[in-house]
């Protein structure tokens, strides 16, 4: 008897065991199993069952309509429907419905169930299980998303946005932008594991692939520029913007974005050659050119600097523009430099002093530029030595011709091209002096009347006389 009671107690104990922990299966898996008779339509919920519609287990008795009235309205006419061709086929069923909750939460439920037939082989229970699906379909909801906020940004961004494996560089994602630039499907670029490769300019592959392979073992981020083979047989150049990412230290993924940069590479392409063209123009030019910055350091200048100072390039880099002036001259020039920056532009002459210390005058010009981003004084200089030499020889003339006015016979006289006296010398005074009142004449008439008569005679080749008649008085 006693072993009976052990026996029977053991039982229990299983039982009770086994309870618990299909209600904590349960719990964890957020499963419930149901069965349904056939014949009675009762229906029995497990705790796990309750427990996913948020009612406390066993807290009342279902039946065939309150499991009906659990199901969301929307899909209750598909899950009668499916759950009514299972019985008469006799066959599994699986389906996705709503189910909503004592709180009016709404749960997404993978119901799975299977007929059972008695011995007459006619359908008479149906079993089966509920699963609460919800996390999963929302997280598949926002990926779906994100996958299309992706899409809608990969479609709407200037460029082709891909995926691809950091060891294979075979691409895993591609976006469908490559069709717009290079004329290739998603599947066109997917499909074939050397693709990326094989499309590249034969004279870039080398170059760009091992770039790309050295920057990714070394998990860097990196930037390079390539020509890429269009489906219509066209050449492009693309900016590839790639992003390494890593685990536990080892480049894993690669991440990045193709830009069709053809069009500012050919403007890049212009502006080069328009500023070696200037460059060559610069140094040509007859003058002397120079820039550089508010510190005094030198960024550009021409060959003719260099002829005229006896310096060459690499002296350049550490002289300042007070080395090619006498340092009497440096106040001067500050203030003229601060003229510049003040009200951009001065104009200053002054002894322009070479290496070996040679002095030549010079005009300099100078303005404010703005030259990569930094403000600097450009400046043009010119050698006045030919202007001044010439100045001085006219001056050197004036004064000749001036002495030969002084010391010229009594009857000589200069005319300007305005019939105008040239210079009144003293000879052609005193001449008009002595006269003028032997002839009854005032000096300034007599003088008027001698040059009138010249003048007129001017017509004439060779000598001519000159009368002065004697005034009534």
């Amino acid at each position: 008897m006693q072993k009976k009671n052990k026996i029977a107690n053991n039982h229990e104990k299983d039982t009770s065991r086994t309870a618990f922990l299909l209600r904590q299966t349960e719990a964890i898996a957020k499963t419930g199993s149901w069965e349904l008779d056939l014949q009675t339509q009762e229906l029995y919920w497990s705790d796990g069952v309750y427990m996913i519609l948020e009612f406390e287990p066993q807290s009342f008795t279902v039946d065939y309509d309150k499991g009906i009235e659990v199901i969301h309205p929307d899909d209750r006419d598909m899950a009668i429907r499916e759950m009514n061709e299972a019985i008469s086929r006799g066959k599994e069923y699986s389906i996705q419905k709503r189910f909503v909750t004592s709180t009016g939460t709404i749960k997404f439920i993978r119901s799975s169930g299977k007929v059972l037939f008695d011995a007459t082989g006619q359908p008479h229970k149906l079993i089966g299980v509920f699963q609460d699906i919800t996390d999963f379909v929302k997280a598949h909801q926002e990926l779906q998303s994100v996958k299309s906020l992706v899409e809608v940004v990969a479609t709407s961004v200037e460029g082709i946005i891909w995926e691809a494996n950091a060891t294979t560089f075979e691409f895993t994602y591609i976006s469908k932008q490559v069709e717009r630039i290079l004329g290739y499907s998603p599947s066109d670029w997917l499909t074939k594991p050397y693709f990326w490769k094989d499309h590249i300019h034969p004279e870039d592959r080398e170059a760009a692939i091992h770039f790309c392979h050295e920057q990714t073992l070394m998990g860097k981020d990196h930037t390079f520029e390539y020509r890429m083979l269009t489906k219509a047989g066209d050449y492009v150049w693309l900016q590839d913007r790639v992003t390494v990412i890593s685990e536990n230290g080892k480049p894993v993924i690669l991440r990045g974005l193709l830009i069709d940069v053809s069009a500012s590479k050919e403007i890049r392409k212009r502006l080069e050659d328009e500023r070696n063209l200037n460059q060559q123009l610069i140094q040509y030019l007859p003058n002397v050119i120079f820039l550089f910055n508010e510190e005094g350091e030198f960024l550009l200048w021409n060959d003719k600097l260099l002829e005229m100072s006896g310096y060459v390039d690499a002296d350049m880099e550490h002289l300042t523009p007070w080395n090619f002036f006498d340092s009497s001259q440096t106040e001067t020039l500050i203030e003229h430099l601060q003229t510049v920056i003040h009200k951009g532009y001065t104009e200053i002459e002054t002894e322009f002093v070479s290496k070996s210390g040679e002095r030549k005058p010079m005009l300099f010009i100078a303005s404010k530029f703005t030259y990569k981003g930094q403000k600097c004084i450009y400046g043009v200089g010119v050698d006045v030595s030919q202007r001044n030499q010439l100045i001085k020889e006219q001056k050197r003339l004036l004064k000749t011709i001036e002495s030969i006015l002084q010391f010229a016979p009594d009857s000589m006289l200069v005319l300007t091209s305005k019939l105008n006296l040239f210079k009144e010398n003293s000879s052609f005074e005193k001449l008009v002096e002595e006269y003028a009142a032997k002839l009854h004449y005032e000096e300034d008439e007599l003088k008027k009347l001698i040059v009138n008569q010249v003048i007129a005679s001017m017509s004439n080749e060779g000598k001519t006389e000159i009368t002065i008649p004697k005034k009534n008085k």
